[in-house]
């Protein structure tokens, strides 16, 4: 079954990695959006402060809460729910990083 592009308030979505590249949210209050940044492997040469700045949130599951819209009804980006904190994410990131686990309609998840 191909990955979904395109996602729908109401659907449940795990965040994976790409091609040594994942999610990770800003720990500023100010800053909720997802980015996508390198995975962190134990003993690189990036700042050890790195962890205090970013969240990773590869294997954690988010709900679509809001999907924004052009004027051809294309999907520009979501709101995404995630552990009690609203995120923003480009729809080109979320084509790249996000994988359905559930929909509105499904009862199974």
């Amino acid at each position: 079954m191909p990955q979904r592009t395109t996602y729908n308030e109401g659907d449940l979505v795990e965040f994976t990695s790409c091609n040594n590249w994942t999610l990770y949210v800003s720990r500023d209050p100010m800053r909720l959006s997802l980015r996508e940044y390198p995975i962190v492997v134990k003993g690189s040469h990036i700042d050890p402060d790195y962890n205090k700045i970013f969240v990773c949130v590869e294997g954690k599951v988010g709900l679509i809460v809001y999907v924004a819209r052009n004027k051809l009804e294309q999907h520009l980006g979501y709101r995404v729910l995630i552990k009690g904190k609203e995120v923003f994410c480009k729809s080109v990131i979320a084509a790249k990083y996000f994988k359905l686990v559930g929909t509105q309609g499904n009862e199974s998840r």
